[in-house]
């Protein structure tokens, strides 16, 4: 992972950034040093650089960068990095990960001030102000914390955004995750001669699933892999919202899945509580009444509300530990539904979130974030001690995702 810390000067760049590569057991970079004999000439008399004088050295920045991404190294550069323009410069060709250490300028003047060996001075801080763009796509500190702090809330955020990536459109996102969901079905296989794969309704979904029926049909072997859902409407299985329909139009109907593996909740059977509780022994029987569902993939999505499954904001099934499925009433259509609980979902050893469309953008964010609460964005309740999650998601819905 190569992560650039960038801020006006005084936002603690270069402390943040040796102590941040420390605890990744990577290399620091201070970009600083690769400034020319001119530049630091020019800003140790007060005068600001302008954008021909940055070029050459933000270039020498990507070429380092560029080094460690070819090797496969873990780096950590401090830069100031103020303008996008700038910033695009250093991403060139190169996957980054952004953190911004933002404050007010009287706290980073103050630290200038005290500071008499660097060759950037106090007096030139308003004009670094008055060019900075502030980035929409990184995660922003506040440089006002303690070093240890700071540190240890970019390694969170660091840990959570290495299980993001951002595709350009819904079908980049559903090919890289086919492709993705094909190898873990595999390894399942593999490891103990069946894969447990859950599914999820929606529209984000239906390309991933006709890839898995049609490009990647072949390299799968289905005799082996059994389907389960997370969720279904309580309707008819011929319902045009039912979520086993969907998953039968665009996958089942295309590859050669044994009919005994395939295990769509009961919404046949009368009441919810009945076949909710009906859906719950087939798991326990599947799993031999293990500590819960471990799916060794669990397809997963999120609504505009953060809804996920049929996990609706203020659901008992956010909260329940016993149950691994819950009849569920919500205020969505149709309104009655069938459920895998917050905790069980999480007992997968594999979930993939797909999001996709600017109107998931909030939705992603608030998901995302370690203080989100569960009891209004239950996709933030998603988190797996053991298993993996991965977030696939389009560049609308991902904007501004770390703001």
């Amino acid at each position: 992972m190569i992560v650039v810390v960038i801020g006006v000067s005084g936002s603690g760049k270069s402390t943040i950034g040796t102590r941040l590569a420390r605890a990744m057991g990577g290399r620091f970079l201070e970009g600083d040093t690769l400034h020319s004999p001119a530049n630091i000439d020019k800003m140790s008399r007060g005068v600001p650089l302008n954008d021909d004088d940055r070029g050459p050295w933000l270039s020498d920045i990507h070429a380092r960068i560029a080094d460690a991404s070819r090797r496969g190294v873990d780096l950590v550069v401090a830069c100031s990095a103020l303008k996008q323009q700038y910033r695009q410069t250093l991403e060139r060709g190169v996957a980054l990960t952004w953190v911004y250490l933002k404050g007010s300028e009287a706290l980073f003047r103050s630290r200038l001030q005290q500071r008499t060996s660097h060759f950037m001075k106090a007096d030139m801080l308003a004009s670094q102000f008055d060019a900075l763009e502030e980035p929409s796509n990184a995660i922003v500190i506040d440089a006002a914390a303690t070093p240890d702090a700071i540190v240890a809330t970019i390694l969170r955020q660091l840990s959570l955004a290495a299980r993001v990536r951002v595709l350009t459109d819904v079908d980049a996102l559903s090919a890289q995750a086919a492709a993705a969901a094909v190898d873990i079905i595999n390894g399942a296989v593999a490891a103990h001669g069946r894969c447990s794969l859950a599914l999820s309704g929606g529209d984000t979904p239906r390309g991933l699933y006709r890839l898995l029926g049609s490009q990647f049909r072949a390299q799968v072997p289905w005799a082996r892999v059994h389907i389960f859902w997370g969720d279904d409407r309580y309707v008819p299985a011929d319902h045009p919202e039912s979520n086993y329909r969907m998953a039968r139009e665009t996958l089942l109907d295309h590859v050669p899945c044994p009919a005994s593996n395939i295990h769509a909740m009961p919404t046949h059977l009368s009441p919810a509580a009945a076949a909710a509780a009906a859906y719950e022994k087939v798991l326990r029987e599947y799993f031999d009444g293990g500590d819960g569902p471990a799916f060794d993939l669990n397809i997963m999505g999120v609504g505009e509300d953060g809804h996920t499954a049929s996990v609706f904001p203020g659901s008992r099934a956010v909260d329940e530990q016993e149950r691994w499925v819950l009849d569920a009433h919500t205020n969505a259509t149709p309104e009655w539904r069938l459920t895998l609980t917050l905790s069980a979902l999480s007992r997968s050893r594999n979930i993939f979130f797909l999001v996709a469309g600017a109107t998931k953008a909030s939705a992603l964010r608030h998901a995302l974030a370690a203080d989100s609460d569960p009891h209004v964005y239950p996709a933030a309740g998603i988190r797996p001690t053991t298993g993996t999650v991965v977030w696939w998601v389009d560049s609308a819905s991902a904007q501004s995702r770390r703001g």
